[in-house]
């Protein structure tokens, strides 16, 4: 599954834009973004999170988010041999 981690205009990571992250359930997209995008005072440090359809809706993935697009992917991979 795909999540989308949107950035507001000021005091965040970035500037506008999303990191996308690939994981297999929200709770482990949220661990996976705050290994690299640690809490601010108990909260995930983004504006929102979508999902791949919810994200699709807002018509971002066209127009972009104050004036960004995708920042950065995170993906959680796991290759058993």
């Amino acid at each position: 599954m795909k999540f989308y981690f949107t950035y507001g205009s000021s005091g965040m990571a970035y500037k506008g834009g999303w990191t996308e992250v690939e994981a297999p359930s929200r709770a482990t997209a949220v661990q996976a973004f705050s290994a690299f995008h640690r809490p601010v005072n108990g909260m995930t440090a983004c504006s929102d999170i979508y999902t791949e359809a919810a994200f699709r809706k807002t018509g971002m993935l066209d127009s972009g988010n104050f004036g960004a697009k995708t920042r950065e992917k995170i993906t959680i991979a796991r290759e058993l041999f």
